[in-house]
């Protein structure tokens, strides 16, 4: 009997050890709470914004015919090389060869007859009146002929400037219509990079001077074309003064010569830094980008945003925030925060302000 109440008690105190774990397991994470936590970066680089862009050919042109027909000879490719005056391609200009051709035969008849009748005019054997009739259908025959020969040229497309072949978006034999894209031509040696602004940071911008929109003072802009590093500098060289009505932005061109070290095409893509501390005004609160898990709205306001502040040793306190775009860095928001705060990155529904939380750190191998 000894023996069994022994084995009894044992197991009774296994039990009511076994219970204290349990119950220390699920009351530690109430006491201590891990998240994950984030540091805002400094308030410049807050106001410091990437902005995607693309590459375009500073002097850049459509070329096409100014009538239609068969195109009978394309000389270019894209890529290559051309110099200005060059025959670029020719479409059917047999009528227009007829159409020259007549007003030729006209024209000389009209040439004959002046002279015929100021030969006339001079031994008095005709009037006045005739005679001027004579000179104005000689000024309409010329006038004909250079129409004619100008047709004759416009069957004939030539380079305006030296340059480039961008693209040839058709085929020899085929029929062209008026103002149809025969060849796109660029000029080499400056390039444009446009890129969008949307109208949020538009609206907080301040003019530095008197121009129509705040950006109208920029001077240089840092521009990227690959992840490389390397930077360049670009002009402002035109803006819009009307947001898009589908992005709500403005569309900017910054221009900037050919890199020597980098080949770039029209349609590549760039990437613009922008630091708008400087159109900022001094007193505005600086754009951070967080987690959307990062935003909770479950508080006793549930149209106020907040996010939770890391307070050392293990408490969090609630901010509210004002929420912008949601961005490929993360979503904008806007309140009370500070360089060097920490915060908490996801979870932030789940908290409560007298929960107490400690920072989750990554275990090895995970």
């Amino acid at each position: 009997m000894p023996v069994i109440r022994i084995r009894l008690l044992l197991g009774v105190l296994a039990l009511l050890t076994l219970a204290g774990c349990e119950k220390s397991q699920t009351l530690e994470p109430a006491s201590a709470r891990p998240v994950k936590l984030l540091t805002l970066d400094d308030a410049g680089a807050a106001l410091m914004r990437h902005f995607p862009a693309r590459v375009e050919a500073s002097t850049r042109s459509d070329l096409s015919f100014r009538t239609a027909g068969e195109l009978l000879e394309l000389n270019v490719a894209a890529g290559q090389r051309i110099s200005a005056g060059e025959i670029i391609a020719r479409i059917d200009d047999s009528n227009a060869r007829s159409q020259l051709e007549s007003a030729r035969s006209s024209l000389e008849l009209a040439e004959a007859t002046f002279e015929r009748m100021r030969y006339t005019l001079e031994r008095g054997a005709i009037s006045q009146v005739r005679f001027d009739e004579a000179k104005s259908e000689l000024r309409a025959a010329r006038s004909a002929f250079e129409q004619a020969d100008e047709q004759l040229e416009h069957t004939r497309l030539r380079a305006p400037y030296d340059g480039v072949i961008a693209r040839v978006p058709v085929d020899n034999r085929q029929m062209v219509q008026i103002k149809e894209t025969v060849a796109v031509i660029q000029q080499p040696g400056q390039l444009d990079v446009v890129f969008h602004l949307p109208e949020q940071i538009v609206r907080r911008m301040v003019p530095a001077d008197d121009s129509a929109l705040p950006f109208g003072n920029m001077l240089a802009h840092e521009v990227y074309f690959s992840k490389d590093g390397s930077v360049y500098l670009a002009q402002l060289k035109s803006y819009t003064t009307q947001a898009d009505a589908q992005s709500l932005a403005y569309e900017i061109t910054l221009t900037l010569p050919q890199p020597d070290n980098i080949t770039l095409l029209d349609g590549m893509s760039a990437t613009v830094r922008l630091d708008l501390s400087a159109w900022m005004p001094q007193d505005v609160t600086p754009v951070w980008r967080v987690p959307p898990e990062a935003v909770s709205y479950a508080g006793e306001n549930p149209d106020q945003a907040r996010v939770w502040r890391f307070q050392s040793p293990d408490s969090i306190e609630s901010v509210p925030v004002e929420v912008g775009s949601l961005t490929s860095a993360g979503l904008e928001v806007r309140g009370e925060l500070a360089p060097e705060d920490r915060l908490v990155a996801a979870g932030a529904s789940r908290l409560r302000a007298d929960m107490s939380v400690i920072p989750w750190k990554k275990e090895q191998g995970l």
